[in-house]
């Protein structure tokens, strides 16, 4: 009913972690056709419907970003739709589940867009599977300005190949690539040859204290770099608590508070502690997490 009302003034819709039942969807996407002018679609939680892909191609000239997938399959499907949407700006691609099947069909929806500043890409792609994908964020390499990957398989040595191509990006998000400290070195390199970098977010890539070192090298030698945020659990430290700045041995680190927060999970509420540890420049922000030991 809603929609009904005010679908012609709606430019954005997000359904980001939202669980809609399968009696409810076919209703709620239909529902969704009321929109003609839709410039920002998250869309990761839906699958390819007629009438998903109906509400993407109703909306080809209009959208600018569009996040989409949760399969190989649905990749599969959405490509052809999404390929007509040349205007789009940014695109998010993936699921945790994705795979080097989806690798030719993300390569085929890149080809098509021509000044793409956002691209997002969830999954266990490999090196392997993501040389194509490669290729056409290269060639995007002077529009493209956020990149951002989340739990991929991607190596080290394939990132740090790619990311000096990208001379104009000014964010990169890692999130879920084991990394470790000797690949962290690596990646830091490339990331040093970025002159135009202004924000970096790590989480669950493997960071030790010692990688928080090259990573205070990194800040010293990227001047427009503002802002780094690190995420990592405590256990990665020989210490935890207050003497986290001194454990990390790091003058320039101060603590600079801690929290709590509860979280609902499967019915059982779960306390994550917190830690936040700056750089007095406040270009670096360390979070570090103590998960409960049951989770």
């Amino acid at each position: 009913r809603i929609l009904e009302t005010y679908g012609s003034q709606v430019g954005e819709v997000n359904l980001n972690d939202t669980d809609i039942d399968k009696d409810s969807t076919s209703t709620f996407v239909a529902s969704l056709q009321q929109i003609k002018q839709l410039k920002v679609a998250n869309l990761p939680t839906l699958r390819p419907s007629p009438d998903v892909i109906k509400l993407i191609r109703q909306n080809k000239n209009s959208l600018r970003y569009l996040d989409v997938g949760t399969s190989d399959e649905d990749i599969a499907t959405l490509a052809p739709c999404i390929q007509e949407c040349t205007r789009l700006t940014g695109i998010g691609i993936g699921h945790r589940s994705l795979t080097n099947t989806s690798a030719p069909a993300v390569a085929a929806i890149l080809s098509g867009l021509h000044q793409l500043h956002e691209f997002s890409l969830t999954g266990q792609i490999d090196d392997s599977g993501f040389a194509m994908v490669a290729m056409e964020l290269q060639r995007c390499s002077s529009s493209l300005l956020y990149l951002n990957f989340y739990w991929t398989r991607l190596s080290s040595s394939v990132l740090s190949s790619l990311l000096p191509s990208l001379d104009h990006l000014r964010r990169f998000t890692l999130i879920g690539n084991k990394l470790c400290d000797d690949g962290l070195r690596e990646l830091f390199g490339a990331l040093r040859k970025l002159k135009s970098l202004e924000k970096l977010q790590f989480f669950d890539i493997g960071v030790t204290w010692q990688s928080l070192k090259d990573l205070e090298q990194l800040l010293q030698d990227v001047g427009n770099l503002m802002l780094c945020r690190v995420v990592m659990e405590k256990s990665s430290f020989p210490a935890v608590g207050e003497d986290i700045a001194k454990t990390l041995n790091l003058s320039s680190m101060k603590c600079v508070g801690k929290t709590s927060c509860k979280v609902n999970m499967n019915g059982r509420t779960v306390t994550f502690r917190m830690l936040f540890v700056n750089s007095r420049s406040q270009r670096l922000r360390v979070v570090l997490f103590s998960p409960p030991s049951h989770s």
